[in-house]
């Protein structure tokens, strides 16, 4: 069974010591001396590898710094919630690219993965296939919204986005910024509408 994560809560003083910077590289610099090289103005945190985020130490204790930002900046404590990359981008803590999410939500909001050549976040190549396969997560599952041709790849996209925008995938407030420059005209998303109900009818989708 996998153990949830827990967080510790963020201490209330600790914007006293603390400050959110987007010139810092972490999203956080020192607001006075703390001993050692924590000096007033230099950045706070360091990048943990193994996860590939930043973290500061406070009294002895360790936070992720996204968590500190978005805490600092929203006057909200994430708890039991995750604190996402819009982006993708794990690294990057400005407060525009953090939102609260679920475990599953924060999942679903992964990377373009290495076999995606489209540009779009679920529009990959099947090699096997030699065909576009278009995809969305439903409930942490991936969930096949159909193949197409090579020179239909603007119909792929147009599926993949017409199920981003589907109330019954609710997943649209999650979309991925980066697809919105791929969207497909008018008359195509019109078509990837019907296709996308056709679908769901057709394999009597539970959704």
């Amino acid at each position: 069974m996998k153990t949830k994560v827990k967080f510790r809560p963020i201490p209330k003083d600790i914007g006293d010591y603390v400050a959110y910077s987007e010139e810092s590289k972490t999203g956080l610099v020192w607001r006075c001396n703390r001993g050692n090289n924590l000096v007033k103005g230099k950045e706070a945190g360091t990048l943990l590898r193994t996860t590939g985020y930043f973290r500061v130490e406070f009294n002895g204790k360790k936070y992720f710094a996204n968590r500190v930002v978005y805490f600092l900046c929203k006057g909200i404590d994430p708890e039991e919630k995750l604190v996402d990359h819009i982006d993708g981008d794990t690294v990057n803590n400005k407060i525009w690219n953090l939102r609260l999410a679920t475990s599953k939500q924060n999942q679903d909001n992964s990377k373009k993965r290495k076999n995606n050549i489209s540009g779009v976040t679920g529009v990959f190549w099947c090699k096997r296939k030699k065909m576009y396969n278009s995809q969305i997560r439903y409930n942490s599952k991936p969930v096949n919204l159909g193949y197409f041709n090579k020179s239909d790849k603007d119909k792929a996209v147009a599926v993949r986005v017409a199920a981003e925008t589907d109330p019954r995938f609710k997943d649209q407030e999650f979309r991925h910024p980066h697809n919105d420059k791929h969207a497909p005209s008018l008359e195509v998303l019109e078509w990837a509408k019907q296709y996308l109900e056709d679908r769901i009818e057709r394999l009597n989708w539970d959704i």
